[in-house]
């Protein structure tokens, strides 16, 4: 540090003016990168700066002065030959690149909002979702619950839950054929039941300590059960997408996730749904978050479903 203090940790990026050290002793600590006099990692990073390439990857060590870093090329070149002098001014970015095929990794969390008010009316509104990944070496695995109710004065408005299974085939570090299977049920609007098959190809355009953006193409068979007891089958393609990215050294998180779909024939002409949030990190394990859900079904001979969810709560991720 430029007072002369020295930490150590796994370095898990710099980006915006902040650096993020994961240690043992004080979980992640952020940095303020002018605050940093010389850093040296032993595995290789990504480095983004004036003068380099893109996905120009290299370790770091102390270089001749105070206010440079040499950036070591990760086939084998010494401090003595092949080094690149950087000023740390001049670094805008450094993340640790994605391990793509390694052992058992796993993440996910839980959001929960829940507010009751009781005065001239009663009021209660209940929201929680979760989210679970699991990856190894080409295949990844997805789980995602999500629950919401809302009554006013005993009267139930919103009812409903749906649970997702997901599984990724990689063929390369970034093309992937996806499969999944969706249950919803709905306790107060049309469809009360509906089970969702789909199978199609995606790409993963980034996965790092940034964020992860991924697009999916899909053939969906899905099949409607109504609250008057009659049923649907039909076939969509539908496009999805999942995209988060992190801002101040991990302190923010921006977030959305969605898809599309248009049936090929049947009673839903199409269906759209989407998610925007943002979230702030309070410790390593705990966030504040607020979102906005939309969820429309037009079809053909019945009302149109069209809901809009807002949630303020509590996060809790690992």
């Amino acid at each position: 540090m430029t007072n002369g203090d020295r930490l150590s940790g796994e370095v898990l990026l710099m980006d915006g003016g902040t650096l993020v050290l994961k240690t043992d002793y004080a979980g992640e600590i952020r940095i303020s990168w002018d605050k940093v006099a010389q850093l040296q990692t032993n595995d290789p990073m990504l480095v983004r700066a004036k003068g380099l390439p893109a996905g120009y990857e290299a370790r770091l060590t102390s270089g001749s002065g105070p206010e440079s870093v040499a950036a070591l090329q990760p086939d084998g070149a010494t401090a003595q030959a092949g080094t690149d002098q950087v000023a740390l001014a001049d670094i805008e970015r450094i993340v640790r690149p994605n391990a793509f095929l390694r052992d058992w990794s796993f993440e996910g969390g839980v959001d929960l909002a829940m507010d009751a008010t009781h005065s001239s009316s009663s009021n209660q509104n209940w929201n929680a979702a979760l989210h679970a990944t699991a990856r190894r070496d080409w295949w990844r695995h997805g789980l995602e619950l999500d629950y919401a109710r809302k009554t006013q004065d005993g009267v139930t408005g919103t009812y409903n839950y749906n649970a997702a299974y997901m599984v990724d085939r990689f063929l390369s570090e970034k093309l992937f054929l996806r499969g999944r299977v969706r249950y919803g049920r709905d306790h107060i609007d049309d469809p009360a039941h509906r089970l969702r098959l789909a199978a199609g190809p995606g790409y993963q355009f980034w996965d790092n300590e940034l964020g992860a953006f991924s697009m999916s193409a899909f053939v969906t068979h899905t099949r409607d059960r109504y609250h008057d007891d009659s049923r649907d089958n039909f076939q969509t393609v539908g496009l999805g997408w999942n995209y988060t990215r992190f801002l101040s050294g991990k302190q923010w998180q921006i977030f959305t996730t969605g898809e599309f779909n248009r049936a090929l024939k049947g009673a839903s002409d199409y269906s759209l749904e989407a998610e925007l949030g943002l979230r702030y990190s309070v410790t390593q394990w705990m966030s504040l978050y607020a979102k906005a859900g939309y969820n429309r079904i037009t079809m053909s001979d019945r009302p149109s479903t069209n809901e809009r969810r807002y949630s303020v709560g509590l996060g809790v991720h690992w």
